[in-house]
């Protein structure tokens, strides 16, 4: 069986994770994925939501992504009785990561009900809806209504 690997996630305040795991699940532009050990090497960006970490000999960890990147390493390692002769560590650049445990519910609510009443502040009444651009003021709401209902999808909440 194998050890797993060393996993780092990491935002502009602090190391969030530094962990051994058996699995890394999230989504990237070019869709979701698993990185186990062994994985080829690679960079990625990462799309926002949700990402799960199956940790060595410890329970599984969620966090709320809000972007970034991944770098996956696998390179040789020295041989030694019943190693696979490769060694993988992997790098989660995120702007913005939360620790689902770490996650305050009732702000995140108090945040997307607020974004729901930006967002239709923000959206005018036309008859022509899918001929009218977005304004900005819809953009910024629309992205904020997205970042609480992650919040709340990692804490375990229903974002509904």
């Amino acid at each position: 069986m194998a050890d797993g690997f060393a996993l780092e996630v990491v935002t502009p305040d602090r190391p969030l994770i530094e962990e051994t795991a058996e699995a890394l699940v999230l989504r990237t532009t070019e869709g979701d994925m698993t990185v186990l050990d062994g994985h080829t090497s690679l960079v990625a960006a990462v799309t926002p939501g949700i990402v799960r970490i199956e940790v060595v000999d410890a329970e599984p960890v969620r966090l709320a992504v809000h972007g970034g990147f991944l770098q996956v390493d696998t390179g040789p390692e020295e041989e030694s009785e019943g190693s696979s002769g490769l060694t993988t560590r992997v790098t989660l650049l995120a702007g913005v990561a939360e620790l689902a445990s770490e996650i305050d519910v009732e702000r995140a609510r108090r945040a997307k009900e607020a974004a729901e009443v930006r967002l239709g502040e923000a959206r005018p009444e036309r008859v022509e809806e899918e001929n009218r651009a977005e304004t900005v003021e819809e953009t910024e709401a629309a992205a904020a209504l997205a970042r609480a209902e992650l919040r709340l999808e990692a804490a375990g909440e229903s974002p509904s």
